[in-house]
């Protein structure tokens, strides 16, 4: 059965090309807009209100029944299923982040940053120090109502921030009654439960001129562990080694293989030392490395030692509380007062890693050695060893904490002036978060604690620094077993940020038709808005000065604000209607002017047009200018410290031969041939902040499409876009950061500066990177271009005999990435890096969505693919040992049904079949960026509503 169903699953997505199948197939239906009294329409990327539903903008709607039919929590989730939309910050990808808990949108795999989220077409505070991109977990999927989705620069009818498109959330207005809703979903493992309750309502008052409607929900997700699942823990980890039989690059020998069970055995749970070339674990006694151990560099398979990631989270957990409330009243006939209010408190909290010391020196004298140790070292001559652990069973896991409070409030008039409506609010967003990383340690203070001495007076245990004997030190051993909180009182810390964002946002707005045309009425919107955007962020005295560990620091205070003035105007110009050479023809335009108190004067504008031959075929472009600029933390942030894995460093004598390049550029680096990277599998430090030379960036995007009806209930469209993005601001990714400054044709390039070796902490090596810069620069260019395809079809089913009941709703959609580049020098092409066809951005996906439903019974069926890709395409198929990524398909199902005294009740699963991530080492544990792929397996749900 199961094969049955993926094999015609894949014929519908192979055929989908050839019945070129539409983008905006949804906007049929009433959730893609809002209906004016006179059958008007204002639909997303555009504030002119217009009769019938095509638009130039190719726009995709998710509805409040696919949301519903997703049995997920959090709406970001939701948008990552759409083919458009890539990996961003999410459930499956918040690990360590210290926007733990929030979602942020990546359309086109372009930056969450060039992501504009709107709220019934309105801007909201950002959710992040970091950007300006909106924390979408903070919206209940219980008070949407849909969501618009359209492709390329709309920043002349939105402004900044709309370059690679706009979602727009739209929530429920028009509620009458009473409303309660819940969820509760388990995996069919018993673990990530997932629970929702919600009450709603609404109503009007005073002979119908007011309304009023308000919501709250409460939410909750449970924690999943690597150990949770067997195809992410034990045996079902998987990591990439150097090839010990590799002789280089094209060799036609793999570079890499694959191992099961992997273990970091420089920092295991337990100490560990190396004396004589003989590895030796502390476990109550001293134990010499097995010998069916293999290692490959710090990677080894067999035994039982070695990091393993058991603490580690697929998922973290996450608890939520928001409130919606709205009111209008009409004044007079012709103008309504509104008010909105919204209110989300978050909270996220998880233990995480311990600390990963590799080479930890401890002298021959310190008493805190075990008899087995000293002995060892006395009998190989040695008067100190360097120790590696990971450090939970010793100091415990660290703690990570995030706490958001958000709210905005708007006001304002909105009314008719003859063929005239017009719009003026007033709104303030403020967002306040906690970020804490507890159980952390004040470096100085903890090898103050760890250097020992036998007190020659008392003969006591005591810290060797007199200083910091006087300052209350108390030694520790770290082959002792888990310390007790006064042994870490001396040096355990939490690191903590306090970060407060803030935005007023006023406008007013005139849309209309002036004059009537030949062809129809001439559309026009014009209006101004001010935006002011503040951002205060302060780290703990410690963490500010880099004190505490190494991937616990912060930086200085931020305390930075911009404002924006806008003018904008919007046409829309039928030319013919019913003519000789089709049923109509339109054009549009838009034009925006800002004016930044940063970086000055920007223009963005767009022009599009469509033409329909006949009744049931049309065609449509659009050209749009966008622009993008730098956001409080990329122009004011100080100097910043982050943490960073990176895969392996180039110079490293296992990695040395994999590109023709390396080994001469790694001498001439001055690093000796055989080197070994004392530092493998360490996190390392990385160096953030803003950057006041930044310049606004650009964008140029054109789409063409094509949208067809053949027959009745069936509707196809295909848009093929592209966007151009110049002086993008951009962080470079750490990995190609080390891998391009050795494998270019010299040291001379952008990538070597960014780089810095020697001064890692406890590790004295001068070859080891160190840190690495992260700070946001403008890069030449950042380029993305594909075609989206979708097809809709509805049918009652008597139609097609009369002994079938119900109808029949099919949608397909798919989306190809032929593109998606970032070329950091335009003078360099060795400094081009390729995106599309990777794991976190497949050349193919799609979904298929089947509803049937007969009287108060509905039923879904969705189809999620993702097509095969590479984990890496710039490398060639010898680097990986030929190893890809292979093509998923998950199956959900969804049963609703619906009784005439005004319950409803849901039963759904997902991932019907129990499809795991595929089986790479990048992509495992459906987590990072390979969180496209789900990780919690089957999964099951129930709902329940009852309307008063």
């Amino acid at each position: 059965m199961k094969r049955f169903l993926v094999g015609g699953t894949a014929l519908a997505l192979c055929l989908a090309p050839s019945i070129a199948h539409a983008q905006d197939a949804p906007e049929t239906s009433a959730a893609a807009a809002d209906e004016a009294s006179d059958g008007r329409i204002v639909v997303t990327g555009s504030r002119i209100a217009r009769t019938g539903f095509d638009n130039p903008t190719p726009t995709t709607v998710v509805t409040a029944e696919q949301i519903s039919n997703t049995g997920l929590n959090d709406i970001g989730d939701v948008l990552m299923q759409s083919p458009q939309i890539s990996v961003g910050l999410g459930s499956g990808n918040d690990t360590f982040q210290r926007d733990i808990g929030a979602s942020f949108i990546n359309l086109r795999g372009l930056g969450e940053n060039r992501t504009l989220v709107l709220v019934d077409g309105r801007r909201r505070v950002s959710g992040s120090r970091d950007g300006a991109q909106v924390d979408v977990s903070a919206i209940p999927t219980s008070m949407i109502e849909s969501v618009d989705i359209i492709t390329g620069g709309a920043s002349a009818v939105y402004g900044a921030d709309a370059v690679s498109g706009v979602v727009n959330i739209r929530l429920k207005e028009d509620m009458e009654g009473l409303n309660l809703s819940g969820r509760l979903g388990l995996s069919s493992r018993g673990d990530a439960g997932t629970y929702r309750m919600s009450v709603s309502g609404g109503g009007k008052f005073d002979d119908g001129r007011g309304s009023a409607r308000f919501g709250l929900t409460y939410s909750k997700s449970d924690t999943l562990r690597y150990r949770d699942r067997s195809y992410t823990y034990g045996a079902g980890e998987l990591d990439f080694v150097t090839n010990p039989d590799n002789t280089g690059p094209n060799d036609g020998i793999p570079d890499r293989i694959v191992i099961n069970n992997p273990r970091t055995i420089n920092t295991p749970y337990e100490p560990t030392f190396v004396i004589g070339g003989q590895r030796y674990f502390y476990d109550q006694g001293l134990i010499a490395q097995p010998d069916d151990v293999t290692c490959y560099g710090t990677k080894c398979v067999g035994g039982d030692f070695g990091y393993d990631s058991r603490e580690r989270n697929l998922r973290n957990p996450r608890e939520a509380i928001s409130a919606i409330a709205g009111l209008q009243y009409e004044l007079t006939s012709g103008i309504t007062a509104f008010t909105d209010f919204e209110f989300s408190f978050a909270e996220s909290e998880t233990n995480g890693q311990g600390f990963f010391d590799s080479a930890l020196t401890l002298r021959r004298d310190n008493p805190t050695l075990p008899d087995e140790v000293t002995a060892l070292m006395d009998a190989n001559n040695l008067s100190s060893i360097k120790v590696g652990y990971e450090g939970e069973y010793i100091f415990g896991n660290r703690e990570h904490g995030n706490r958001r409070t958000t709210y905005t409030i708007a006001g304002g008039l909105r009314g008719e002036l003859g063929n005239f409506d017009w719009t003026a609010f007033a709104q303030y967003g403020r967002r306040d978060q906690r970020y804490k990383r507890g159980n952390s340690r004040i470096e100085s203070r903890f090898y103050e604690a760890v250097d020992a001495v036998r007190d020659p007076v008392s003969g006591d245990i005591v810290c060797r620094s007199a200083a910091a004997r006087d300052a209350g030190c108390t030694p520790i051993s770290v082959f002792g077993g888990m310390l007790s909180d006064e042994q870490k009182a001396y040096f355990e810390a939490t690191f903590q940020r306090d970060v407060t964002n803030e935005q007023f946002l006023a406008g007013f707005q005139v849309s209309g038709s002036p004059i009537e045309l030949p062809a129809g009425p001439l559309g026009v919107a014009l209006g101004a808005e001010y935006r002011k955007d503040s951002l205060k962020s302060v780290d703990d005295a410690l963490g500010s000065r880099g004190l505490l560990y190494r991937t616990d620091n912060g930086g200085g205070e931020v305390d930075a604000s911009s404002d924006v003035s806008e003018a904008f105007v919007e046409l829309v110009v039928p030319v013919l209607k019913d003519s000789i050479i089709g049923k109509s023809l339109q054009f549009e335009g838009a034009a925006r002017y800002s004016h930044y108190d940063t970086v000055g004067d920007t223009w963005a504008w767009k022009l599009g047009g469509e033409w329909a031959p006949i009744d049931d075929l049309s065609f449509r472009v659009t050209r749009s200018r966008s622009v993008r600029a730098p956001t409080l933390v990329e122009f004011f942030a100080p100097e910043t410290l982050g943490v960073l894995n990176i895969t392996a460093d180039p110079c490293d004598a296992a990695e040395i031969n994999l590109n023709p390049n390396r080994e001469a550029n790694c001498r001439a680096l001055g690093i000796p041939a055989g080197w070994v990277d004392p530092a493998a599998s360490l996190a390392l430090t990385t160096r953030l902040g803003g950057n006041p030379d930044l310049q606004e960036e650009t964008s140029n995007s054109w789409t063409f499409g094509v949208v067809a009806s053949p027959f009745e209930g069936l509707r196809l469209s295909a848009d093929w876009w592209t966007i151009k993005i110049d002086d993008a601001i951009q962080t470079l990714s750490g990995n190609d950061i080390v891998d391009k400054c050795v494998d270019s044709a010299s040291l001379d390039n952008p990538f070597c500066p960014l780089v810095t070796r020697g001064n890692f902490t406890g590790i004295s090596d001068p070859y080891v990177i160190s840190s690495i810069d992260l700070r946001q620069v403008n890069i030449g260019a950042l380029e993305a271009r594909g075609l989206d395809m979708a097809a809709s079809y509805r049918t009652y089913l008597d139609r097609i005999s009369a002994n079938l009941p119900g109808r029949l709703d099919v949608r397909l959609t798919a989306t190809y990435l032929d593109k998606l580049e970032e070329l950091v020098d335009v003078t360099d092409l060795d400094t081009l890096l390729i995106s599309d066809g990777e794991y976190g951005n497949p050349t193919w996906r799609g979904n298929l969505n089947l509803d049937y439903s007969l009287g108060g019974l509905r039923a879904n069926w969705t189809v999620r693919y993702l097509g095969n890709s590479k984990i890496n395409v710039q490398r060639s198929d010898e680097y990986y040992g030929g190893v890809t990524v292979d093509e998923r398909f998950y199956h959900d199902l969804s049963f609703s049904y619906d009784f005439s005294s005004g319950e409803t009740v849901q039963f759904g699963v997902n991932n019907l079949f129990d499809e795991h991530p595929p089986r790479t080492p990048s992509t495992y544990t459906g987590a990072g960026g390979a969180s496209l792929f789900d990780n919690v397996g089957t999964f099951f749900y129930l709902g329940f509503n009852k309307s008063f």
